[in-house]
């Protein structure tokens, strides 16, 4: 489903108006209203990206809006420290190699600063001494990683460079204006998920006896021993939890106790 179609009413706000009970353009036609519910579908759209990778089984979810895949090469430097452009909307770290001869990359392994283990990566001025380049490591801070070893001049000329894959946020934000055919970068049969959650929010502060229903929805029906009726984030989180098949092993039903 589109963000927002006014002719043909198939889109998530124009789903909002119906479940909202606003009536036709009820949202699209106050401003102050628009500008709202696209802040609750962004934020419902960043929800639902982040429920996805926390349950995602190998599949590697990304935002169908994206034309370049989420990976960069950086150029290596003398520096330890490798910062990331926020423009690349990276949100957690998948893998993280390095070439040291400009040729050969090898997988780095992460390791903790802070763990007792690695103390000296803090005051040992040797550290790298510490490190070979056939088994490099990184350490992951909020945006950047530190490697170890890291590379030295005759390196950087070889080619040295630090290659990245990672998880990253939705392509683009919702609107009220210019992005109307926007369409979410995740599996078409949730998108509901959109105009539900921002309906939700808006039951939450204007019409609180609708805000049970569009809560059941979501979030299913659940008592004091599970889940009775799951909702829809109930269902992407099955549904991505299963998107690589997994490998059967074949077992006796009955082993013969001599």
């Amino acid at each position: 489903m589109q963000w927002n179609d006014i002719t043909n009413r198939q889109g998530l706000v124009q789903d909002a108006e119906d479940k909202c009970g606003l009536g036709p353009t009820g949202i699209t036609s106050s401003t102050i209203l628009f500008q709202q519910f696209a802040r609750w579908a962004n934020q419902w759209q960043k929800r639902v990206i982040r429920l996805i990778l926390s349950s995602e089984d190998g599949f590697d979810f990304d935002d169908a809006n994206y034309t370049t895949y989420p990976s960069g090469t950086f150029a290596g430097t003398i520096n330890r420290d490798y910062e990331f452009d926020p423009t690349l909307a990276m949100l957690k770290l998948k893998t993280v190699g390095m070439t040291y001869d400009g040729v050969n990359y090898t997988k780095a392994v992460p390791i903790d600063s802070s763990d007792p283990d690695f103390w000296k990566l803090r005051v040992d001025p040797n550290v790298d001494q510490l490190f070979s380049t056939a088994t490099p490591r990184y350490d992951a801070r909020a945006a950047g990683i530190d490697i170890y070893p890291k590379f030295t001049a005759a390196q950087v000329a070889l080619g040295a460079a630090v290659y990245v894959e990672f998880y990253r946020d939705a392509k683009t934000d919702f609107a009220t204006s210019g992005t109307d055919t926007l369409v979410p970068g995740f599996d078409s049969g949730f998108h509901w998920v959109i105009s539900t959650g921002m309906s939700y929010d808006y039951a939450k502060l204007y019409k609180p006896d609708l805000m049970s229903q569009l809560e059941r929805d979501l979030f299913g029906f659940k008592t004091r021993y599970g889940i009775v009726n799951p909702g829809v984030l109930d269902d992407i989180v099955e549904f991505y939890s299963f998107r690589v098949p997994q490998a059967k092993r074949l077992r006796p039903n009955y082993r013969n106790p001599r």
